[in-house]
């Protein structure tokens, strides 16, 4: 008995490719002819590597503006709200998210008002041959209706301070949630 290994998105790519060579000439002999007797179905179709790397980047891109809400919550509330940072990133930025964090708490700084992200793509998605696991995300974002204040209401933004900022975040899939690992970002007329 002939060994079939499970059709996968390569392997259902593969099959539709074979098909349609197939329909080109009749099969030699000892060659079974590989059209197929029934449609392809929709699923197979609609999972191609493309699919997949524009699902995941669209979902990097929602996890993206969520770890931004959620440092929000945390500078609003003066580095108090800290509970939904490991929902949001991992690794290096975990930990750089933190130490903000308790910066803000330490010298009793807090922010009114919210970032606003002007815009928010995927520019990278990985690997290409399996799940993909990885992502970078690009955007750009506008702090000019917030301010940064100290225990007394006194702002603490520093002169000549850019309030457009273009941000360049690394995801990662972690156990089935797409989290920010590590990023910078510039002042920058985006």
């Amino acid at each position: 008995m002939q060994h079939r290994p499970a059709l996968g998105t390569t392997a259902a790519a593969l099959s539709a490719l074979l098909a349609l060579t197939a329909c080109q000439a009749s099969p030699e002999a000892g060659h079974p002819n590989t059209t197929p007797t029934s449609p392809p179905s929709s699923t197979a179709a609609a999972s191609t590597p493309v699919d997949e790397s524009k699902a995941a980047g669209d979902a990097a891109v929602a996890a993206y503006r969520r770890y931004i809400a959620v440092i929000n919550a945390m500078t609003a509330s003066g580095g108090t709200v800290v509970k939904d940072l490991p929902t949001v990133a991992s690794g290096v930025e975990l930990a750089v998210s933190q130490n903000q964090a308790e910066t803000y708490r330490g010298e009793k700084i807090r922010t009114i008002g919210t970032v606003e992200i002007l815009w928010a793509k995927a520019v990278k998605t990985g690997p290409a041959t399996s799940q993909v696991t990885t992502a970078s995300v690009q955007a750009c974002y506008d702090t000019s209706k917030t301010q940064a204040v100290d225990s007394t209401g006194k702002s603490v933004r520093e002169p000549g301070t850019p309030t457009r900022w273009l941000d360049n975040r690394d995801l990662q899939l972690v156990a089935g949630v797409w989290k920010v690992t590590k990023g910078k970002n510039q002042g920058a007329s985006c």
